[in-house]
């Protein structure tokens, strides 16, 4: 999971008594490495050529000398650095962003079971209350992935949306809204009984062959088109 927002206190900085005491150098490499690590899943490898020339030190002996001063503010073990307060706040992070998610997969559940009503009943003029009491989307030893033929279409669909995004990061709203037509464009061929469930896991195969290019949701779509038929808008 990348993180790519953390809380830095300033006051936390101007308050350490360690810091405050730092030279001009000390400083530029502490917030250099504090800011590496913080984009770096909290630790870096002890490599002083490397490091000098990310904290634009003259030489290695200059970056040594300034670490021994600073050294003390990390904890180091293995070769690898680590700082207990990034640690603290990129777990924080993770947190956040599984909570958010987590609220994301629920709201986004009840839409696509409300979705896929309508378009069940668009599709074939009635509404499909409920399953077969012997539904092998129960929970047994038997059951497959998120994609299989035997999952409930709207339980696919949200499944789906949120692999697809993952292959093939949205630039912007514009892809998030075209990869949401998309999965509705799924959805409604398979209530119509065009393509059965199984369409779900072949689509993110053409996800996957096209994630590899320079403009991968160019080439997703181009391969839609040519495989599947698809038109958007239609």
């Amino acid at each position: 999971m990348k993180i790519k927002f953390v809380h830095l206190e300033s006051e936390a900085f101007l308050t350490d008594l360690d810091y405050i005491v730092m030279s001009h150098a000390e400083r530029s490499v502490y917030c250099t490495l504090i800011f590496y690590l913080t984009s770096n899943n909290g630790k870096c490898e002890y490599k002083p050529l490397a490091l000098s020339k990310l904290c634009h030190c003259e030489n290695v002996e200059e970056f040594e000398e300034i670490w021994q001063g600073i050294s003390k503010k990390f904890q180091t073990r293995n070769g690898a650095i680590k700082h207990k307060r990034v640690t603290k706040e990129l777990r924080r992070a993770k947190k956040f962003i599984q909570a958010k998610r987590r609220a994301g997969l629920k709201g986004a559940e009840k839409r696509w079971h409300s979705h896929s009503t309508v378009v069940t009943k668009e599709r074939k003029g009635e509404v499909i209350e409920k399953e077969s009491k012997d539904t092998p989307y129960s929970n047994t030893s038997g059951q497959s992935s998120s994609f299989s033929s035997s999952a409930r279409p709207h339980l696919q669909a949200l499944h789906f949306n949120e692999a697809l995004n993952g292959m093939i990061k949205p630039r912007n709203q514009s892809d998030r809204t075209c990869f949401r037509n998309i999965t509705t464009w799924l959805l409604s061929e398979c209530a119509s009984g065009r393509f059965n469930n199984e369409i779900f896991s072949r689509v993110l195969d053409y996800a996957k062959e096209a994630s590899g290019g320079r403009k991968p949701a160019a080439v997703f779509i181009t391969l839609l088109k040519k495989e599947l038929g698809y038109r958007p808008g239609k």
